[in-house]
């Protein structure tokens, strides 16, 4: 018998990270219909978001200007998905920052058997936007390039909403 102790902390954070990543995707996913109708598909990114926040702020983590919400959205997704989403490239200046992945814990067979790439996009995206809106109202993201649509890496852009006037 294996005991908790006898297992590595490594090896917990990945199986831990592993079974996350599979119950975001298999909760978020759409089935069959456009992404965003289900309120059950909100609330579950909702939750995330809020999470990421408390994870943010339990850590002292900044989040004021796009330099910081970069980051900060890289730190959190890396705790809650694991190393698959270590950023080694991150770009950042106060009104605009880019995050660019070259492997995506969502994106791997094991995480998303049978689930088609582009309902992992749709996943993927509504995470990234609500953690980014949660973490920061001011601040919208956007995916301009996903390996789940057949790019070579994933490509993140986070700015500055743009401000309304009447």
């Amino acid at each position: 018998m294996t005991r908790l102790h006898e297992i590595p902390t490594s090896a917990r954070w990945a199986l831990a990270s592993h079974v996350l990543t599979r119950l975001v995707l298999e909760l978020g996913r759409t089935g069959g219909g456009q992404p965003g109708e289900s309120p059950d598909r909100k609330r579950l990114f909702s939750i995330l978001g809020k999470e990421a926040r408390r994870i943010a702020d339990g850590n002292s983590m900044k989040r004021d200007n796009a330099a910081d919400l970069v980051a900060t959205l890289g730190a959190v997704s890396v705790i809650l998905f694991g190393r698959a989403f270590e950023t080694r490239y991150i770009e950042g200046f106060p009104e605009e920052g880019v995050i660019r992945l070259a492997e995506c814990a969502m994106f791997r067979e094991e995480s998303a058997p049978g689930i088609p790439p582009a309902e992992v996009h749709a996943v993927c995206s509504a995470y990234v936007r609500a953690v980014v809106e949660a973490l920061n109202p001011e601040f919208s993201v956007g995916v301009s390039m996903a390996r789940c649509r057949g790019d070579g890496f994933c490509e993140m852009v986070i700015a500055r909403k743009e401000k309304l006037w009447d």
